[in-house]
């Protein structure tokens, strides 16, 4: 969701605030040590401290405004539960502190140093303890992550941009090949929207088709869809969802494979449709048989070529007479390269090569 307010406006006018503040303090010291004088001194000085401050604060409220943000951003990814527990931490840490007063108060050299120091260290001692157990402050079983994810012993599954436009996920869950979790965080979702919205037609019809398949992943019947509101800082959103997946810790489903390699690296459970496809994919055995649709000329001389309905590449000897024909093969082997698995084949006996010709 974009957001709605830039806080690096905000701190520029404050810094232009303080220069002025600053030019009205230095005109009042100027006339006060007679180096200057004039009826509107003040006013000018004022007015001069604004624009001076404001022109020259651009670059600081830029980055207090990103610092800002990512401050927010950090807050809103604590969980209920935490804040709740931190409250009730503190509140009780400061009745404690009170009550030692009352009875530390007739100590001699007790002072508001150390009653200071004793409301420091219970409050943090007190506040570490009850978010520790924040789970009691809920009545739900179940570990929180920093991320607001509450665990119930299935681990989560985040989902990146790409695996949710390649929209297979719909069909793989409704199979029930996954369950548990899923986990969509919401700069995911900006992504989303950013890319729907993109002018080039072909990236909005795949933006659009993004926000589609969550649509139809919330409606599928036991599944659990879930948006985290926790942004890590780093800048990239691969970077962020890697973070976000170790902290969790949950998987990481995508179809971008230098992200795959990435997260693989640093301990992520990595899960690709792609593979997926892969690993279902029919086995064929040497002499099992099939009807091929011949659709071309392979590299060697008298080669036939047909794909099956998953896109496996048939290679048939004999056959490239057949070509544009149907044929009934032999599988003589099968070869698995790295874009694919490759079969090949031998016309079955009885069928003549010059069939269809």
């Amino acid at each position: 969701m974009p957001k709605t307010s830039d806080p690096t406006i905000v701190f520029r006018i404050l810094i232009s605030v303080l220069g002025g503040i600053a030019g009205a303090v230095l005109g009042r010291w100027l006339r006060g040590s007679g180096l200057l004088a004039g009826p509107n001194l003040g006013l000018y000085l004022w007015l001069l401290g604004l624009l001076i401050f404001y022109l020259l604060g651009a670059v600081p409220a830029r980055l207090l405004g990103r610092a800002w943000q990512k401050l927010i951003d950090r807050l809103l990814g604590i969980a209920a539960e935490t804040w709740l527990a931190a409250i009730a931490g503190t509140t009780v840490a400061l009745l404690l502190t009170v009550l030692l007063d009352n009875v530390l108060s007739s100590v001699p050299g007790y002072t508001w140093y150390w009653s200071l120091l004793i409301a420091l260290v219970l409050v943090l001692g007190v506040t570490a303890l009850f978010v520790s157990q924040k789970q009691l402050f809920t009545g739900r079983r179940g570990a929180t992550s920093p991320s607001g994810f509450r665990s119930t012993g299935a681990d989560g599954l985040l989902l990146d941009t790409s695996a949710i436009i390649d929209g297979r996920l719909v069909d793989i869950f409704r199979a029930n090949f996954l369950s548990g979790p899923v986990l969509v965080p919401r700069f995911v979702l900006r992504e989303l929207q950013l890319i729907a919205d993109d002018p080039d037609s072909a990236r909005r019809r795949r933006g659009r088709r993004g926000l589609d398949v969550l649509s139809r992943l919330s409606e599928l019947p036991g599944l659990h869809l879930e948006v985290l509101d926790a942004d890590p800082g780093e800048a990239q959103v691969d970077d962020k969802l890697v973070s976000l997946a170790r902290s969790l810790p949950a998987g990481l489903m995508t179809t971008d494979h230098n992200l795959e390699q990435v997260a693989r690296v640093q301990g992520v459970r990595v899960l690709n449709p792609n593979q997926l496809a892969v690993a279902v994919r029919k086995a064929f055995m040497p002499g099992d048989r099939l009807q091929a649709l011949i659709t071309g000329e392979g590299r060697e001389e008298g080669q036939g070529v047909a794909y099956l309905d998953d896109g496996t590449m048939i290679v048939i000897e004999e056959a490239a007479a057949l070509k544009g024909s149907e044929a009934a093969v032999v599988v003589t082997s099968s070869l698995q390269t790295n874009v694919g698995r490759m079969i090949f084949a031998r016309l079955e006996d009885g069928t003549e090569s010059g069939n269809g010709r």
